[in-house]
């Protein structure tokens, strides 16, 4: 029951951060416009995490814990948000050259 329970969490955490990091395709290209939208979207990430993960703590405590090669359910959605974010893309270059753009503009 466990198994099958993570699993069903998984898939839905996928389709979620898929479908989230996928809105941002096409968006602003004022990358500081752009990096408040990722930002945004991090924070809604974190909170969507950590409420899951309040939720299902019985599960993290248990079957992550006594199963080999299974992720905590942070773990499990941090790998899921890098994946789809390397998916996307646009939205990893904007990402990251925004980022460049913002250290270079401190210096």
């Amino acid at each position: 029951m466990g198994g099958s329970l993570y699993q069903r969490i998984e898939k839905e955490c996928e389709a979620h951060i898929s479908a989230a990091l996928q809105s941002l395709v096409g968006q602003s290209e004022d990358l500081v416009v752009f990096l408040s939208l990722i930002e945004k979207c991090w924070q809604d990430f974190c909170d969507q995490m950590l409420m899951i993960r309040g939720i299902a703590l019985y599960l993290d405590r248990t079957y992550v814990k006594q199963t080999l090669n299974v992720r905590s359910l942070w773990d499990m959605g941090l790998l899921l948000f890098r994946k789809h974010l390397s998916l996307a893309a646009e939205v990893e270059h904007k990402t990251v050259f925004g980022l460049l753009k913002m250290i270079e503009s401190e210096r």
